[in-house]
């Protein structure tokens, strides 16, 4: 029966991680375990020396025939049957345990052996320790065992007791040793696993805090009277714009001109090449608009959607067309990829303000109707209404 340990103490998830890690190391070293004990077996007439075990014939076929052909079937069997399983820790140890007691028949035969093959078992051991995330306890029960079944293999072969205080001295040093590599590698892949946890905590605190950044930043934005997008004025400030404007025409009798452009059949530009494509061409216009409109009293505003507007101090019908025309021009250089058309294009419509017959509504119906005659007349193009 594998036993359950009390794990009330461990930060949340290092059960889980330690499943996923344990079960991924026992994947890896089975198989490299299959083949050590395979190799091995099949180079044992090559040793230098023998064990005190297998100095009989029938002893030495039968050890041939448990390395070559049992220890390496069975641990692919063991790694086969752990890939069914979900991860879960009692399932590792207990296919730990299986693995750890069956190499130690092999141990029991090799911890004697001359120089050339000792240090063999030393790094098998310590390689396991190292690689498993076991506490002390685990480390107990599992390579405990082993040690018994070991003793218990070799007292079984041997007539006479082969016990002496060199061997027990040299097993107590070696469990000691692999107790101390054991916790030291738990306690460091807890600090580890706490660390990266904290590590987390803090990017995704720090994620929050940026998008709160963000948030605040956007809503600064509109009070400042900037579009989040486009980063070019936004509808609120040109009205409070065009306001202001109006009122200093009226009181200069100086031109006001205006100008709306929108980009044609821009739905589909949403619906086929995405949201996102839509806002990279929404901004790319924009910026379009502000190297046409180059005059620091000249407002290029995003007046919603698609639509955009320049607001044109002491500019008349005439400098209207001609802006109108470079902005035709600037956009078709782009060559901006059309779903519908070979590119991108913008329809534009513009008034001149006059102070004797209009007002600020009447002013942008004026310019909204001029822009409604071009797209009914195919779009790309422009009208100034007089």
């Amino acid at each position: 029966m594998i036993p359950t340990f009390n794990t009330d103490d461990l930060p949340r998830g290092f059960n889980a991680y330690v499943a996923e890690n344990n079960k991924k190391q026992l994947k890896f070293w089975l198989p490299i375990l299959a083949l050590s004990m395979l190799s091995l077996g099949i180079f044992m007439p090559l040793w230098e020396a023998r064990s005190f075990l297998l100095i009989e014939e029938e002893v030495n076929s039968f050890f041939h025939f448990y390395m070559v052909y049992v220890l390496p079937l069975v641990f692919l069997l063991f790694r086969f049957i752990l890939i069914k399983l979900p991860a879960n820790n009692n399932s590792n140890l207990a296919c730990l345990f299986l693995v750890s007691n069956m190499l130690a028949a092999q141990h029991a035969a090799m911890i004697t052996l001359s120089v050339t093959l000792s240090p063999l078992s030393v790094i098998l051991v310590t390689a396991m320790a190292k690689m498993m995330i076991l506490r002390i306890r685990e480390i107990i029960y599992v390579w405990g065992f082993s040690l018994m079944t070991g003793f218990w293999i070799v007292d079984v072969a041997q007539d006479a007791t082969i016990t002496s205080i060199h061997l027990l001295i040299s097993l107590s040093i070696m469990f000691g040793w692999m107790l101390y590599l054991g916790n030291d590698h738990y306690k460091t892949k807890l600090q580890a696993f706490i660390y990266d946890k904290e590590q987390w905590k803090a990017k995704k605190q720090i994620t929050i805090q940026l998008m709160e950044l963000e948030a605040q930043k956007k809503q600064l934005q509109q009070l400042i009277g900037k579009d989040a997008l486009t980063g070019i004025f936004n509808r609120g400030y040109f009205d409070q714009h065009l306001r202001n404007e109006i009122k200093r025409t009226t009181r200069s009798s100086a031109p006001l001109g205006l100008l709306i452009i929108d980009i044609d059949h821009f739905k589909m530009v949403n619906d086929q090449l995405g949201h996102h494509t839509g806002d990279v061409y929404l901004t790319k216009v924009a910026k379009a608009l502000e190297k046409v409109a180059k005059r620091p009293t000249d407002i290029v505003a995003r007046y919603g959607g698609e639509e955009f507007v320049l607001l044109l101090p002491d500019t008349h019908s005439k400098g209207l067309e001609l802006l109108a025309q470079q902005i035709l021009h600037t956009i078709n250089e782009l060559a901006i990829p059309h779903p519908i058309q070979s590119h991108l294009t913008v329809s534009i419509g513009g008034c001149e303000f006059d102070s004797h017959s209009m007002d600020k509504v009447s002013f942008f119906e004026r310019a909204d109707q001029a822009l409604y005659r071009v797209k009914s007349g195919g779009r790309n193009n422009y009208f100034i209404a007089s």
